[in-house]
């Protein structure tokens, strides 16, 4: 019997490769089931670690800002000319105390400046994994860390950050010297830049804004994105993925030229993820919370529809679910099994998260492969 367990991380608990190591050690502990871990991720953050398990990185070193301007020590992986940059690790929320969160001040310019360090030491692409952001600036700090200029309407040079997306009345790019590097923003999130669903009336609260600085940061998009209008003849809040990460997507697309990707496609296929299903009994995956729209998400549904093409029996594994046992038999799912069915509260489902998912694992394989 060959169990693959492909799971996304339990976010702010579990890496992918963590999960996995939990399931399997469960299942093991019942049984001598052949145990395949193959960690996962949407191209958001902990990308890199997924990438680190199946292409031969070479980490790399650099300084950086952090999300408010602070010197801080970070990294980014290299292989054959190509940079792989995950944003949350200069310039993620993580970064950041609970009340220094406020994507009004902070920026991404960090992240800029790792970009800039791959550059000079010889890469020629850059992949960009947008996920766990702490910024609203529609990626201007990373434009400016690479030389782009931004002006108010005394020609005055602007901080990059979201508070200041709304005073931006002209680009400069004359120090801009990139234009033979390939950029590629990985990410699965569809939001346009702007309005109900875009970057700041969505997400901005979660980075600290309030009311009245999400109706800013978004009055801000708008803003940019008509200067893009009337400068570049681009209409960045119809690119798919323009609100990703505080509108990164729709600003780089728009000054460097950057290529949106399809986070999950481009990690299956990277990590052979198909052929793994294809060659497996049982696949397992989940993620830290199971709710209706997480079965729309692009992982599980990414997976569910491979077992489903291959005709392999999907069970997941999750910190929380909220869905119905309808839900779970549309996506093919034959069972969910979440920690807090036997956790006391959430702190024990977070602070045990590791050895509760064994639990669960033992129990599946009672309850499954002792059958």
């Amino acid at each position: 019997m060959k169990i693959l367990i492909a799971s996304d991380k339990f976010k702010g608990s579990l890496s992918s490769l963590d999960v996995g190591q939990a399931i399997k050690n469960g299942v093991n502990n019942i049984v001598g089931s052949e145990c395949i871990i193959h960690p996962v991720a949407d191209g958001g953050d902990g990308s890199l670690e997924v990438l680190e398990s199946f292409l031969n990185l070479e980490k790399v070193h650099c300084q950086a800002n952090d999300p408010l301007g602070r010197i801080i020590d970070s990294f980014y992986y290299s292989n054959d000319h190509t940079a792989y940059v995950e944003l949350a690790i200069a310039t993620g929320l993580v970064r950041l105390n609970e009340n220094e969160r406020n994507p009004m001040h902070t920026s991404t310019y960090g992240t800029g400046q790792q970009i800039l360090d791959a550059i000079h030491t010889g890469n020629k692409i850059i992949y960009l994994f947008l996920g766990g952001s702490s910024t609203n600036d529609c990626g201007t700090g990373i434009a400016s860390a690479l030389g782009y200029r931004f002006l108010d309407s005394d020609r005055n040079i602007l901080s990059p950050t979201g508070m200041n997306l709304k005073n931006i009345r002209y680009i400069d790019d004359e120090e801009f010297k990139y234009r033979d590097i390939e950029f590629r923003i990985v990410c699965d999130v569809n939001n346009p830049l702007y309005g109900e669903k875009g970057a700041a009336k969505v997400y901005a609260k979660q980075k600290g804004a309030s009311q009245d600085e999400i109706n800013w940061l978004d009055d801000g998009l708008r803003n940019f994105a008509q200067l893009i209008r009337d400068t570049r003849n681009i209409d960045i809040n119809q690119i798919a993925g323009a609100g990703a990460a505080g509108g990164i997507g729709a600003g780089l697309t728009a000054l460097m030229n950057a290529e949106m990707i399809g986070g999950f496609q481009f990690m299956s296929e990277l990590t052979n993820l198909e052929e793994a299903i294809k060659t497996a009994d049982i696949v397992i995956s989940g993620e830290g919370k199971i709710d209706e729209s997480s079965l729309h998400g692009k992982v599980i549904n990414g997976i569910s529809g491979l077992c489903k093409r291959y005709q392999k029996p999907l069970y997941l594994f999750c910190g929380a679910k909220e869905i119905t046992a309808q839900s779970e038999a549309n996506i093919g799912v034959e069972k969910v099994y979440a920690i807090m069915d036997i956790a006391d509260t959430r702190d024990e489902a977070m602070s045990k998260s590791s050895l509760l998912l064994s639990q669960l694992a033992s129990a599946f394989a009672r309850e499954v492969l002792l059958q």
